[in-house]
């Protein structure tokens, strides 16, 4: 016998009153029943609140007759000699043979005495023959309304359900054979398909985001190598072109020292004849100075820093700024890109499993 129809899985016990959750899952009322506090499902992790549950007739009367079964004794309750052979439903005894065929005789043959063997098979089927009780009116809730899909005593059908379609539940079952069918069938369905699919959706969720991550260490991979490159050029540049620049200079220092000699002989000179020389001799030495070679040199713009140098620096710069622009919009564009992607294909993915919720609406 199935423990999911006979064992509470909160405490593990038979089940005592039980309840139906929202979640249609079944538990004795004491575990659920928490006053001003919500339940949590253990199978499902579903949480309601204790009060809001359904009482389970059906799971109450099917552990009836299993415990009914596991009271059967093996002593007789009549001679206390012989073994027990047979119970009666009604005494709710077990008996010998000898003493079962006295006990039915002695109650004019209105109990109900049948084998062990037949206990459970008799059992379920008088269990079918009992029906709920209207918990308004205290009558047998013999009808089924099937406009408002709930069961009906005589006196429901008059006043709830006037001008309603009902009918005895043995043909409102017929009537509703094809339903139920499909129902039992979509749910089945459901269960398999549908865990099925979430199970895809996270494997192909675990798949993407590994290519992802491959896929963004390529492409800073690849990235790394343009900057290394692009690296070594430039230093080579920088090299070069301070080079050139260190060479240059060094020939212009060899040049500048020489005039600086001069410079220094002619302003010494000039202010010696200044000091003892005569006009003539200072405008005709000052004259020979501005003429030569020394006076256009000193005049020309000593720049400590090559151009070259400056305008390389700036284009570096500005090639930088560019590289990183550039990585930035990759970068940009291609998470885009992933998670447009990314979605889609869970899109597709769920697209069974939601079309096939929608076939059962």
């Amino acid at each position: 016998m199935s423990s999911e129809f006979t064992l509470c899985p909160a405490c593990g016990k038979m089940f005592e009153e039980p309840v139906t959750l929202a979640c249609f899952h079944t538990y004795c009322f004491k575990c659920v029943s928490k006053p001003n506090e919500k339940y949590v499902c253990s199978i499902c992790n579903f949480e309601q609140n204790g009060s809001g549950v359904n009482t389970d007739s059906f799971t109450q009367t099917f552990c009836d007759v299993i415990r009914t079964e596991r009271k059967l004794k093996d002593a007789c309750f009549g001679c206390a000699e012989n073994c027990a052979a047979n119970y009666c439903f009604n005494c709710q005894d077990s008996y010998c043979s000898k003493c079962s065929k006295s006990h039915q005789e002695g109650d004019g043959n209105t109990h109900e005495i049948v084998s062990f063997a037949s206990v459970l098979e008799h059992g379920f089927e008088k269990r079918k023959s009992i029906s709920p009780l209207c918990q308004l009116h205290g009558l047998s809730l013999a009808q089924f309304c099937m406009t408002c899909k709930r069961l009906a005593c005589g006196d429901c059908v008059i006043s709830e359900h006037k001008g309603h379609w009902c009918l005895p539940c043995q043909k409102a079952l017929t009537q509703s054979a094809g339903d139920i069918k499909t129902t039992s069938k979509f749910l089945r369905r459901f269960h398999a398909e549908y865990h099925k699919q979430c199970l895809l959706v996270l494997d192909y969720l675990e798949k993407e985001k590994d290519r992802i991550k491959n896929e963004i260490r390529n492409l800073f991979l690849e990235i790394r190598q343009i900057l290394e490159k692009r690296e070594k050029t430039l230093i080579q540049s920088v090299d070069e072109v301070f080079d050139e620049e260190k060479k240059r200079l060094k020939e212009r220092e060899r040049v500048s020292s020489r005039m600086c000699s001069s410079a220094a002989a002619a302003s010494t000179k000039l202010t010696f004849i200044n000091k003892y020389g005569t006009a003539t001799e200072m405008l005709a030495y000052h004259s020979r100075i501005k003429e030569s070679k020394l006076s256009a040199y000193c005049a020309t713009h000593v720049q400590l820093l090559p151009k070259a140098v400056v305008n390389q620096s700036s284009s570096l710069i500005s090639e930088i700024d560019g590289l990183l622009e550039r990585l930035n919009c990759t970068i940009s564009h291609q998470k885009g890109d992933y998670v447009k992607r990314l979605l889609n294909s869970c899109s597709v993915q769920l697209n069974d499993t939601c079309a096939f919720k929608g076939e059962a609406q």
